[in-house]
């Protein structure tokens, strides 16, 4: 059975809590991704999509050298390399989220998204697919 280490992407664009989030933004467009995982000393302490700095740019008091902490979603959901794509599909339903980080031993290893999990859809359709 295929795991999330055989489709994950790795190594992880990450950015800092106390870049600003014109500088995650910046990051964003020059790496063609929508989501970033923050990291501080290398541990996960947090996720920032796309959607969370366009919020913030709306907000009264946030400019584009707020730092990412402050707009960062602090609670993150995460799996194991090891663990199967139906269940972490169920995850990312269940928790309404697009993408989660992939730690091993406390450490961020990858990240998988809902792009990747829509391709090994189209694959395995593709490979069953009777003409």
């Amino acid at each position: 059975m295929t795991r999330i280490k055989d489709i994950m992407s790795s190594p992880v664009i990450t950015v800092s809590p106390r870049n600003s989030i014109q500088e995650a933004l910046e990051i964003m467009r020059d790496n063609n991704t929508r989501r970033l995982p923050v990291t501080d000393r290398g541990k996960l302490v947090g996720m920032l999509v796309q959607h969370d700095i366009e919020n913030a740019l709306r907000s009264p008091g946030r400019i584009p050298h707020t730092p990412v902490e402050w707009v960062m979603t602090k609670k993150v959901h995460y799996i194991s390399p090891d663990e199967t794509i139906p269940e972490t599909a169920r995850i990312m339903i269940t928790h309404k989220i697009s993408a989660l980080p992939v730690i091993e031993s406390g450490e961020l290893v990858g990240i998988i998204t809902d792009t990747d999990l829509l391709q090994v859809l189209i694959r395995l359709c593709e490979e069953t697919e009777v003409d």
